[in-house]
This record gives C-alpha cells, sequence and structure tokens, in this order.
C-alpha cells in the first residue's frame, strides 16, 4: 500500500478525490525504512542569481551557463540517483544538502508545496522549465522544483521541511545553501528547530512518525576544509551547537532514536587522519566505532553515537576524493537508542556506500560531478550514503563493528586505462569544442606538452587539470628527462617541449576547455621520428 502524507494532502484531493478520512499513515509493506543522506553538490534554482559565479546564466565570455534546461538536467539527474532506491520508488527519508538559500523574492503565489503541485498538476518540470517558463516559475525555490521532478516520476509522495537560513542585515540569507529533508512518512512539523551555526549552514532538526514511532533526524552540513586545523576550530563550534540540542533531548529520553546525516566536511576518523588537537566529531560529540561500547552503553541507558562508516571496509571507505585520495565528508551516525530493543532499531550491516555505475567514472570510481557545460551532465563530487530503520525486533545480538583507526591508511584513488578511446577525428573537425556528446569522454591523442603544463592539440594549446597530482611539476620533469635522454642534448638544451601521446578526459572549467588526466601514466613521450 503506498504511503500518503499529511503535507501533499491538498494535491491528493486534485488529483484522486480521495476525502479526508484517508489513512495517511498507511503501514509499509515493507518491515524497514530506508534513509540516504546525499550533498547534491549546489542544486540552485532558476532565477538567475547566484551569490556562486558557476551558478549564473552566462559565464564571463557571454556564454550561456547555467539555464532553466541545465536546472533540469541538474534534477533529473538527482531524481536518477533517488530511483536507485526501493526498485525505483526512492528512499523513504532523503536528506540533502547543498540545495540553494532563495535569494530572490519568497512571495511566489503559493500557500505551501502542496499548493504548489496542485497548481502546477496539469503539466510536467521539463515543460516548466522549457517552453511553460516564465517569472513564476523562475521564483520557485530549488527543494519546489525538485519535489515537482519528483511526482513527475512517481516518486513519493514526500512531505518537505527546509532548513531556512536567517535572513543578514542586507535581507539575503546569511548562508548560500540549505539543508532539506524529504519523507514519505509524516513529518511532526510542530517539533521542527533549524539551529543556526558559525559560519555555516543551519542545522536541521526534523522529526518523523514512522508508525507511531518517531525518529529524529539532524541535517548538517557543516564549514569546509576537512584538512585544516583553523577550519576544524569552527566545526567545533558548529559540533557544540548539535551537542547542546541533543543533550536536551537526551535528558528527556537517553534512548531516543536519533540519526545525525549530512555532509560534516570531516573524516570519520578526523582525530587519527589529522591529529588535530581537538576534533568535532571525536572530542565534542564523542562519537564511537566500536559497536559492542554503543550497545552495551544503551543496556545502561547512558546515550552515546556510533558512525557506520566502520561497518564498511577499511580499505573502501570513501564518498568524495580531494587530490587523488578519499574522504569520508558524508555521515550517518545514529544514537545509541537504536540498540536498546524499544522503538526503531537500525538495521545491522546495512550502510551503503552507493555507486550505481552512472554517478561515478568507470576509470576511478570517483563521482561524476556536475558540470554546467551545454545543458548540464554529472551528478554530484559526493556520493550517496543510504541506511535501514526497522521496529525493535529483539536484543542486539552482534556481529560486532570496533574501531579499526588503528589499522587506517590513507586510500588512494586507483585509474585503470579506459576501455574506450576516441581518436583525434573530433579535434580534426572541431566538433569537440561544439557537440556535447564528446564531452567527459576520454580520448588518445598526440600533442605537444609544453613547460607551462599545456598541451598543443593540432595547434591549439589546451589547459591541462590533474586532479591527482601536480601536472604542471609533471611536464616540466618529463621534457627534462626527455631531452636528457636525446643522443644530441646538446644541440636540444633550449627545448620546452616534446612530442607526447596521452589519454585525458576532455573537460570545461569556468567556460575554458581542458583536458582532465588522471594518472601520470596515461602520458608518454613520443619517439623521434
Amino acid at each position: 500500500m503506498s504511503k500518503i502524507t499529511t503535507s501533499l494532502f491538498v494535491l491528493l484531493l486534485v488529483l484522486t478525490g480521495q476525502n479526508s478520512h484517508t489513512n495517511l499513515r498507511a503501514q509499509s509493506a515493507s518491515t524497514s525504512y530506508s534513509l540516504v543522506t546525499y550533498n547534491v553538490e549546489n542544486l540552485f534554482d532558476a532565477d538567475g542569481v547566484a551569490v556562486y559565479s558557476d551558478y549564473l546564466p552566462t559565464d564571463r565570455q557571454g556564454n550561456s551557463q547555467y539555464s532553466p534546461a541545465d536546472v533540469y538536467t541538474k534534477i533529473s539527474h538527482i531524481i536518477e540517483v533517488l530511483k536507485a532506491y526501493e526498485d525505483g520508488a526512492g528512499p523513504d527519508i532523503v536528506t540533502l544538502v547543498e540545495l540553494e538559500s532563495d535569494h530572490t523574492p519568497r512571495d511566489h503565489g503559493f500557500a505551501d508545496p502542496a499548493d504548489f503541485l496542485g497548481q502546477y498538476a496539469y503539466t510536467t518540470l521539463q515543460r516548466m522549465l522549457n517552453e511553460e517558463f516564465d517569472e513564476k516559475v523562475a521564483q520557485l525555490p530549488s527543494e519546489w522544483l525538485l519535489l515537482k521532478g519528483m511526482q513527475d516520476e512517481l516518486l513519493g509522495p514526500y512531505e518537505l521541511e527546509v532548513g531556512e537560513p536567517s535572513l543578514g542585515a542586507s535581507g539575503k540569507p546569511e548562508s548560500v545553501q540549505k539543508n532539506v529533508v524529504y519523507s514519505k512518512y509524516p513529518i511532526l512539523r510542530e517539533k521542527t528547530r533549524i539551529h543556526p551555526t558559525e559560519r555555516a549552514r543551519p542545522i536541521l532538526e526534523v522529526w518523523i512518525d514512522l508508525d507511531g514511532d518517531e525518529l529524529g533526524v539532524f541535517v548538517n552540513h557543516w564549514k569546509s576544509g576537512a584538512s585544516s586545523e583553523e577550519m576544524e576550530k569552527v566545526r567545533v563550534g558548529n559540533a557544540k551547537v548539535l551537542k547542546a540540542r541533543v543533550a536536551q533531548i537526551f535528558e528527556e529520553n537517553p534512548m531516543a532514536d536519533l540519526v545525525l546525516a549530512g555532509d560534516f566536511n570531516a573524516d570519520y576518523n578526523q582525530k587519527t587522519r589529522y591529529g588535530f588537537a581537538e576534533t568535532a566529531l571525536q572530542d565534542i560529540l564523542q562519537v564511537k566505532g566500536d559497536e559492542a561500547l554503543v550497545v552495551n552503553a544503551a543496556n545502561q541507558r547512558q546515550p552515546q553515537w556510533y558512525n557506520l562508516w566502520y561497518e564498511w571496509p577499511i580499505d573502501q571507505r570513501g564518498s568524495d576524493t580531494y587530490r587523488g585520495y578519499w574522504g569520508t565528508l558524508m555521515q550517518l551516525i545514529v544514537s545509541n537508542g537504536m540498540y536498546d530493543n524499544q522503538g526503531l532499531s537500525y538495521v545491522d550491516q546495512s550502510f551503503r556506500v552507493d555507486d550505481f555505475g552512472f554517478n561515478t567514472y568507470s576509470v576511478s570510481g570517483m563521482p561524476k560531478r556536475w558540470s554546467s557545460y551545454a545543458t548540464g551532465s554529472g551528478y554530484s563530487d559526493h556520493l550517496p550514503l543510504s541506511m535501514l530503520i526497522t521496529k525493535a525486533q529483539g536484543p542486539f545480538e552482534g556481529p560486532f563493528s570496533s574501531n579499526d583507526d588503528h589499522l587506517w591508511q590513507a586510500i588512494a584513488v586507483e585509474y585503470t586505462r579506459p576501455e574506450q578511446l576516441l581518436d583525434s577525428q573530433a579535434f580534426e573537425s572541431g566538433e569537440a569544442f561544439s557537440e556535447i556528446r564528446y564531452y567527459d569522454q576520454y580520448f588518445k591523442l598526440e600533442g605537444q606538452l609544453s613547460n607551462d603544463g599545456k598541451i598543443e592539440v593540432m595547434g591549439t594549446k589546451i589547459d591541462v587539470y590533474a586532479p591527482a597530482f601536480n601536472f604542471g611539476d609533471f611536464a616540466k620533469q618529463l621534457i627534462h628527462e626527455t631531452v636528457a635522454d636525446i643522443t644530441v642534448a646538446d644541440q636540444r638544451g633550449n627545448v620546452d617541449s616534446i612530442p607526447i601521446e596521452f589519454i585525458g578526459r576532455w573537460s570545461q572549467y569556468r567556460g575554458n576547455w581542458q583536458f582532465v588526466i588522471e594518472s601520470e601514466t596515461f602520458v608518454q613521450p613520443l619517439s623521434e621520428k
């Protein structure tokens, strides 16, 4: 049976004619509830106003950059990820971060999302962001546009709660982004709270009625800069805001069923990885990796936190990458009230890092991040995390995951040679610079590598980006070594470029074309002819 939510009641009356006696908490056919947390990498709306220059309608050269068509592609790709859950029906609970805080007037003419969906029931999001695009659609916030896209694809129906930031002295939101929760089950709106944090997005506190049992969900997006100890001090402050609030909850109910979700901009083992004197997760929140300890504390009714990353194989822990290494900035953390055999329980070993193939690069498994080129491509620079929750069904007896920080080693991204490589034909015809079908594809080409770290292909110098190493230093060293190996080096002493064969992914950065070269092994000098 379907799970019908209260905030969409008006819409359901419009579409189905059901009366007020509709069972708004129809029992799920499944005994478990799925929860996903996902950083969608900047879902901005279509109003043409953006704090980040990458999301303005045009770039510096006046080329189309983030258009309504891009918004549609972006939302379609988020939905493609969500449809990968629950056999295409979407997760029961979705916690998203990096949706734009609306910087245009908020009087869009609708009482609430249900009113908006009801009035746009006759059309589709695709038409709204294409031939029907007008000022009224432009004023819609990104979370409503996403909700409409979900409805079009038969996901949900979902209730919606938004962590709107406060307005500053300028009348604009104090943070560029906000956190959002979508739920197929009723959100207890009277219990929703928004907690401002220093230099970060407000923490969104939402309570959800899961067939009679309440789940508290806190969606976080803390200050960025995981490797910076100065930024960790700011995150410590973010964590103190959260700690103060959950302390109030635990005072009333030490075994409350709570989930901390979102982008904490800190690794699950931040203290081990960076050696900071004080960390937000380990020192302030005192999040644990020892499941047996957490379960034992539950038996004593002593609140504790358990980080679900400890259930994932230690050499595979990663949902984002930075400079060639995997990170774990996204978190799912549960209170040990979900181990006390009352109310709700965490489904053991249900934690997942969700690589669906289409949302990652085949050569590395890295998240296939978003690009606004043409009408948009890619997904996000983060992979989603998921977990299952169920009704308490008996004492938790293990097996228990343990804290293995002492075994941790940095996990380098491994790059394999692409199976499919395009040749130079697209560059010979010039189509590579205009045809979207070539974007993000791998090419095997010959070119001239220069000391300035650029590659000339058919008379055009093109920038290079290497996510895992310094390409400029690599280019200079390769040229130096190659020239030194040439027998007539004394006649070639001033050589500042060499012919090479390379494998590069064709891409753009802020309107400029570039090759992404992911491994040093993807570049080889060509022997003299």
